[in-house]
């Protein structure tokens, strides 16, 4: 009995009449999501790179864009303010990862890219995440990853925007 089963269980003594079967699936969804989250920050630990680190170094590496990346345009595609975007790409310029670039269509404008050494710690910590997530994702065959992925998309398109 797992630790959701037991917290179901205890439920279903202490109130009967209370639907608690949404624990069934939700608990185990937040277990899963903190297994993962663990295992993707341990993968990065020894490269140095924080979760945010990794999604700007990969998501810039994704795009491969040879003149670079707008850092506004950068922030939307991860997700994150613009302040926030600026404290990340300073500390991976000041780590040599990224340089800042002015834009040769607008003067005014800046442009981001990945050094050849942001490249390679790019490429090692998307193998160091997917190992991780592979290794979460062993006890499931290819086709029961298939069906949870579909039914997690699902799940979550009618809380996703865009």
């Amino acid at each position: 009995m797992d630790s959701v089963d037991r917290m179901v269980a205890e439920w279903n003594r202490r109130a009967p009449s209370l639907d608690v079967e949404p624990l069934q699936v939700i608990g185990r969804l937040l277990r899963w999501a903190e297994h993962g989250q663990r295992a993707i920050k341990d993968a990065l630990r020894p490269l140095g790179l924080s979760y945010g680190d990794f999604d700007v170094l990969n998501t810039m590496r994704r795009r491969g864009d040879p003149a670079g990346v707008n850092p506004r345009e950068l922030a939307r595609s991860s997700l994150v303010t613009s302040g926030a975007m600026t404290a990340r790409l300073d500390r991976l310029a000041e780590a040599g990862l990224v340089v800042r670039e002015t834009d040769p269509a607008d003067r005014r404008a800046v442009l981001v890219r990945l050094t050849e050494r942001g490249e390679q710690l790019a490429t090692e910590a998307l193998a160091a995440v997917l190992a991780a997530d592979e290794e979460l994702l062993a006890p499931l065959d290819s086709a029961q990853r298939e069906q949870l992925a579909t039914l997690l998309k699902t799940a979550l398109s009618p809380h996703e925007t865009g």
